[in-house]
């Protein structure tokens, strides 16, 4: 039989959404599968397969005599890029952001690091030109804003040459840049009063910051570009949580 792997994906998205926005909590017990069939509107083998997709992921899992119930929140697979896509699509409270912070601090100054260390030439133009994009987006322009920032950040990435560490940024960064929640908003975060010495606008600071990363990599420059990452994150966590971060990159 063949399956229709979008109304597949359709449906998978769908209940996925439901369990992490809190609709269906832990300990729930899925509806069966003809009730589902005709909720969505789709063959059971859709949904057989949907339920596969959340199974693989950690969300729910079958018991007999029990039917398909909704697993705990700390068995998800929280870096599945699905995952995260229905958790950022959900509104994630501050504490879920902060922590994904934590994570991004930890995990991406090192990919800095690598990609001052191993970007080739032609790798150090391609973020040079991503950069320079990013200094021609508007910040009132979400959607170009955010794709410059995106183009940055994935050729760092993309130039650090660990597949292991790339695999991870991007199953982080991808689905939060769709909906609009990391970077594209730092400046937003700012008011007057926030913006750090010596810049005098919000927009004079991001591009400062960035463009402290995109010069160190160009010099080859690990530490700098390690510490220039770090600063980024943090000032993130700084504005996210309204206080400094007790943390130094010194």
């Amino acid at each position: 039989m063949v399956v229709h792997y979008n109304l597949r994906e359709q449906v998978l998205n769908a209940i996925g959404s439901r369990i992490i926005s809190g609709e269906l909590s832990p300990g729930d017990v899925l509806p069966k599968e003809d009730t589902l069939s005709e909720q969505y509107g789709v063959s059971r083998t859709v949904i057989r397969e949907a339920v596969k997709g959340l199974a693989a992921r950690g969300l729910v899992e079958s018991r007999p005599k029990v039917g398909t119930i909704i697993r705990p929140r700390s068995d998800w697979q929280m870096l599945d890029p699905s995952v995260l896509e229905w958790v950022a699509s959900s509104k994630p409270d501050s504490e879920f952001m902060y922590n994904l912070a934590e994570v991004r601090l930890v995990i991406e100054p090192d990919v800095a690091a690598l990609a001052a260390r191993n970007a080739n030439e032609e790798e150090i133009e391609l973020i040079t030109a991503a950069y320079l994009h990013l200094e021609d987006a508007d910040e009132a322009d979400e959607e170009a804003w955010a794709k410059a920032d995106l183009e940055f950040h994935s050729r760092i990435v993309d130039s650090c040459h660990n597949e292991f560490l790339a695999y991870i940024v991007r199953a982080i960064r991808k689905p939060l840049y769709s909906r609009r929640l990391i970077n594209v908003s730092l400046a937003k975060m700012m008011k007057p009063e926030d913006v750090a010495e010596p810049y005098e606008t919000a927009r004079e600071e991001v591009l400062a910051r960035h463009r402290a990363l995109l010069e160190a990599i160009q010099q080859h420059d690990e530490e700098a570009a390690e510490r220039a990452s770090c600063l980024l994150l943090q000032r993130v966590m700084k504005l996210m949580m309204d206080d400094e971060f007790s943390e130094s990159c010194d």
